[in-house]
């Protein structure tokens, strides 16, 4: 299976409004100050089983959604979903995690239907053919021979099928990305993606907004030196990619430029991690999150890397009844099915 860019951005992207509103404590100051609430969805806490083959109890609501979502939804595996869960945060509606997404999950043990439950959605083969559309609230999305459907209306959205499918209005300004100037909007990135979008309040993330390290565009950047790493979107900021640690602090290259974080700011419990290719915060080293492996199996159990920490759960205490070894995801799911 193909990655599913404009798929998984329906998913990705869009918050479960429905559930409720962000909540005040939804939104965290990174800036280095200890004690902040979870950002982009809290941190709730940080279970675990510390590698013994344990139940569903102990973890934390984003394990969980990251188990669910990566089994359910190819293509990105329980790994990165959860990685990307804990260091990606944002203001834009399209791009954040609230609290509310998670919560969602913390009680769920119904297998792929507890993302039918939380967000309509559902991915499946459809080998007779499949046309992206908006049937009503539903919309359709197609990739090869697989096909997704999300209820839009159950995630606080509309279906547009002029826009792709789900969207939060209202929408900005249409504008052209060739002709168009990427700038800093009292503090934020504006920036053109077929239509005008606003990127997070910088300063609230003790970042400042600017061209990226190789110049150009608008973005939320550390204040510090620059550094080697890609820019990422102008509409998130990532967390992901550590230099070194400063005690419980970690130094992280953000948009190419280097930015001091407390670590206990992203995650009940984290600090500084020496990792295989520089540092990032979490529970432990026993892994590695920022390597990008896929979860494994041990019978019916999946082995996940936790923020550093490895962690066996079965399947089973999830409403699942296997493990797929060829993707490392519980099932049955699509990945069951692939061609």
């Amino acid at each position: 299976m193909r990655r599913m860019a404009s798929v998984l951005s329906i998913l990705v992207l869009v918050p479960l409004a429905a559930v409720g509103g962000c909540s005040d404590d939804n939104q965290q100051n990174t800036s280095g100050a200890a004690g902040a609430g979870g950002g982009g969805g809290g941190s709730g806490g940080q279970g675990g089983t510390g590698g013994a083959g344990g139940g569903a109890a102990d973890l934390s609501d984003k394990f969980k959604a990251a188990l669910f979502l990566g089994s359910c939804i190819p293509d990105d595996g329980i790994n990165r979903w959860l990685n990307r869960f804990y260091t990606q945060k944002s203001d834009n509606p399209m791009y954040e995690y609230p609290a509310e997404l998670f919560a969602c999950f913390k009680d769920k043990a119904n297998g792929c239907k507890a993302v039918e439950d939380c967000f309509g959605a559902k991915a499946e083969l459809d080998p007779a053919g499949c046309m992206d559309s908006c049937n009503g609230t539903i919309s359709t999305s197609c990739d090869d021979q697989l096909k997704f459907t999300v209820d839009c209306a159950k995630v606080g959205a509309t279906c547009v099928a002029a826009e792709g499918g789900c969207v939060i209005e209202p929408l900005g300004p249409v504008c052209d990305p060739g002709t168009f100037k990427d700038s800093c909007q009292n503090g934020a990135p504006l920036v053109c993606m077929g239509r005008e979008e606003k990127g997070p309040d910088c300063a609230k993330y003790g970042l400042t907004c600017g061209p990226g390290a190789f110049g150009g565009g608008a973005y939320c950047v550390g204040s510090g030196p620059m550094c080697t790493q890609d820019v990422s979107s102008p509409l998130t900021i990532n967390y992901r990619d550590g230099i070194a640690c400063n005690g419980a602090k970690m130094r992280a290259c953000v948009n190419g430029f280097e930015h001091e974080i407390d670590c206990a700011t992203l995650g009940a419990g984290f600090t500084c991690q020496a990792g295989a290719m520089g540092a990032f915060c979490g529970l432990g080293n026993e892994c590695d999150p920022n390597e990008g492996m896929d979860a494994t199996c041990e019978g019916t159990s999946v082995v996940v890397c936790n923020a550093g920490r490895i962690e066996k759960i079965d399947c089973k205490s999830f409403g699942f009844t296997s493990c797929n070894a060829m993707f490392g995801t519980c099932g049955p799911s699509v990945h069951d099915s692939a061609p």
